[in-house]
């Protein structure tokens, strides 16, 4: 029994799970859906090598069930083949892989939906779950299953010539986003560096491509700062290699040029294969670029994390040369103690006025929240949160 609802992207928002809208067995329209909805995957490898498993794998006969009478759901009509139906059930890697071979679903959204998944997220999803007997999905992917299946998609894409600047559809991830898989590859904490390295190789362009994130205009460098960090309640272990994934990401992206240039003549063995060629070390006119361009974007914990790590290892010269961006940095820090401070007086005088003035102050009250109403207050578009 699995849960009726994708879940991209859960650490940084949260959507509605609808944990009452499950999929039983009986609703399967298939043996291979049978199969699927079991989770008995090594049946359902030995069924694909039958005539009938390969016929089931090609109809598109919505194996799951999930376009049933009664179903409330946001997948388009399209995805009612096999291949979609193992993605769904998060099907192991040899059986997606077998689908794939059969059914040849060269969809990009294919791609899409799998760099919108977090396996991290989701196994702590899965083990609440159980012990809120809440139905969910009966497995989640490993991060090895994971880059794997992004490898396979990858590589379809390349060899079909797929247009990877398209954005991803609001039936993946909400509409306060609008972002290509190269941004979605530098946004989710658990896609490794490479597989966003690859997508940098296949197409250059995207990296400098304008994206949306929480409704907030920006670019692929900033979405990779603002990847999410694991929650207190996960191992450090596992928090420290999702931070340090996250600052690969990050020089990657400053690497614009040398992936429009260098990188263009790079051969489909180069690109799918595990030897990678590795990026030229950031020089400072790149670092001054970035934070040139974080502080444009008013991300001043860009700006701060990449001064912090590039002063760690530079010469007086260097040093120099950032001068200007320091000060800029430190300005706006004083700019923000004062607000903060200057909050800080405001609350501690409205609560004197409010043990010492009395029913005097509800009228006072009332016109401030009147105000409030029609004068929205501003809030920071900033995206990236402190960095170490």
């Amino acid at each position: 029994m699995i849960n009726n609802q994708a879940g991209p992207f859960h650490y940084h928002h949260v959507f509605d799970d609808e944990d009452n809208l499950t999929v039983q067995v009986s609703d399967a329209n298939s043996l291979l859906g049978t199969h699927l909805l079991e989770g008995d995957w090594e049946e359902a490898l030995d069924y694909l090598d039958t005539p009938e498993g390969q016929r089931d794998a090609t109809t598109k006969n919505d194996p799951l069930g999930l376009f049933n009478v009664g179903k409330k759901l946001t997948l388009p009509k399209t995805k009612n083949g096999a291949l979609f139906a193992a993605l769904y059930v998060r099907a192991p890697f040899p059986l997606i892989k077998k689908i794939c071979d059969i059914e040849e679903d060269t969809d990009i959204s294919n791609l899409m939906y799998a760099l919108s998944v977090i396996p991290h997220e989701e196994q702590q999803r899965l083990e609440e779950s159980q012990q809120r007997k809440i139905p969910y999905r009966t497995r989640y992917w490993t991060n090895n299953e994971h880059t794997l299946i992004l490898n396979l998609f990858l590589k379809e894409c390349l060899q079909q010539k797929s247009s990877l600047l398209d954005k991803c559809p609001s039936w993946i991830i909400p509409s306060t986003f609008a972002v290509t898989p190269l941004a979605m590859a530098a946004y989710n904490p658990d896609v490794p560096s490479s597989i966003l390295q690859k997508l940098c190789m296949l197409e250059p362009k995207a990296i400098g491509m304008e994206s949306k994130l929480f409704s907030v205009s920006t670019i692929p460098l900033i979405v990779a700062a603002a990847s999410p960090v694991p929650p207190a309640t996960f191992p450090i272990d596992v928090r420290d290699e999702v931070k340090r994934n996250r600052w690969e990401k990050v020089k990657l992206l400053m690497n614009k040029d040398w992936f429009e240039i260098d990188v263009q003549s790079s051969s489909l063995d180069d690109i799918i294969g595990d030897a990678l060629p590795s990026p030229p070390a950031i020089t400072l006119e790149q670092v001054k670029v970035a934070c040139d361009e974080a502080m444009k974007r008013k991300e001043w914990e860009l700006v701060r994390e990449l001064l912090k790590q590039f002063n760690s290892t530079a010469g007086d010269e260097l040093t120099m040369s950032l001068s200007s961006i320091q000060t800029a940095l430190a300005q706006h820090d004083r700019k923000v103690s004062t607000k903060l401070r200057k909050q800080d007086e405001k609350r501690n005088r409205e609560e004197w006025l409010h043990r010492n003035m009395g029913l005097v102050m509800y009228p006072v009250d009332a016109l401030l929240d009147l105000i409030n109403a029609v004068i929205p207050q501003r809030h920071d578009d900033s995206l990236v949160s402190p960095m170490s």
